[in-house]
């Protein structure tokens, strides 16, 4: 059986408010960032850093406060433009596979995905979730996706939003421990109050 067609995601598809709406989101969710990255920081000092999925940049410039080094990876080739453009200070690749990515095990001290693992597959966010964490090896890997698991909306391979819970996220994470965990807000008035959590796993290793 033929796999489906990767669906192609444009910026009117993940940013879906608009105006003063859009500011708050990216103020909380900018600020949730921040508090994964401080507990981060206290488990294993963030020197290099990448976000896997990145979009266009809005939240992978929160990562460059903290580290000297900030990566990110993304496979749309307009958004890697964009963040480009925006972000000049931030080195972005486009890539072909999340589950492919060009850079040693244990690259980062922390790695991030964000909203990313709920529109792939499973089979597929499996393997992604293994390839974060080979680049996070020693560090810390940072998911926040839709944990609802009896949420789902559209097909595989066309633009799907798949809810797993957070146990399922702690399995495929194993052996890293899942350190912080706490609900993703956004701006007031959304249709939906429960929009996933955030799920920071620190490697065993790192934590002696």
């Amino acid at each position: 059986m033929t796999a489906p067609a990767r669906h192609h995601w444009t910026i009117a598809e993940v940013a879906d408010a608009l105006g003063p709406s859009a500011n708050v989101r990216n103020y909380l969710e900018q600020r949730d960032v921040r508090r994964c990255l401080q507990a981060a920081s206290a488990i294993k000092p963030v020197a290099r850093a990448c976000d896997v999925g990145c979009g266009y940049g809005r939240l992978t410039m929160v990562l460059a406060e903290v580290a000297k080094q900030v990566v990110g990876f993304e496979r749309e080739s307009t958004f890697v433009a964009e963040a480009r453009r925006l972000l000049p200070q931030i080195e972005f690749h486009q890539i072909e596979a999340l589950s492919n990515l060009p850079a040693s095990s244990g690259s980062f001290d922390f790695v991030m995905t964000f909203t990313v693992l709920q529109h792939l597959g499973d089979a597929e966010a499996r393997q992604v979730a293994a390839e974060l964490k080979r680049l996070g090896q020693g560090g810390c890997v940072l998911l926040t996706e839709e944990t609802d698991a009896a949420f789902m909306d559209g097909a595989e391979g066309g633009g799907i939003t798949k809810g797993r819970a957070v146990a399922t996220y702690g399995e495929w994470m194993r052996p890293f421990d899942l350190v912080l965990r706490f609900p993703r807000q956004i701006e007031p008035g959304y249709p939906r109050s429960d929009v996933g959590t955030y799920m920071l796993f620190a490697d065993s290793a790192s934590r002696g």
